[in-house]
């Protein structure tokens, strides 16, 4: 499931980058709204996280359950539209709160769309 990584194989300068940016993005917040930098430094930290245990897996094995990943997205997308599952925001219901956890099914369908895409333009190229 895991790739078998060699750390000097490991790409730090994109990590870098992302956290870069990533400090400016905070201070830009932090400039205009103090209160909510606390709550963004978090993210960072927790995006950080997910994202170097996102970059160990394995693409082929997402690659494999494609079908299934893209059926799981449109059903969360369907969910947003039920009573009750969808929580409004600003006046529009597109977030789907899971354990005091809330998201925004179409961003992953968003990053499931460009991998049942490539899968498919990989198996029929001509």
């Amino acid at each position: 499931m895991l790739k078998q990584y060699k750390i000097k194989n490991y790409r730090f300068q994109l990590i870098a980058y992302v956290v870069i940016l990533s400090i400016i993005g905070i201070l830009a917040i932090g400039s205009a709204k103090e209160s909510v930098q606390d709550k963004q430094i978090m993210g960072l930290i927790a995006g950080l996280v997910i994202m170097v245990v996102v970059s160990l897996i394995d693409y082929s094995l997402i690659l494999k359950f494609r079908r299934i990943w893209y059926l799981l997205t449109v059903i969360l997308l369907g969910l947003v539209l039920v009573p009750g599952v969808g929580k409004e925001v600003n006046s529009a219901t597109r977030w789907i709160e899971i354990g005091g956890f809330q998201f925004q099914p179409s961003e992953l369908c968003k990053i499931m769309l460009i991998v049942f895409f490539a899968a498919f333009f990989m198996r029929v190229r001509e």
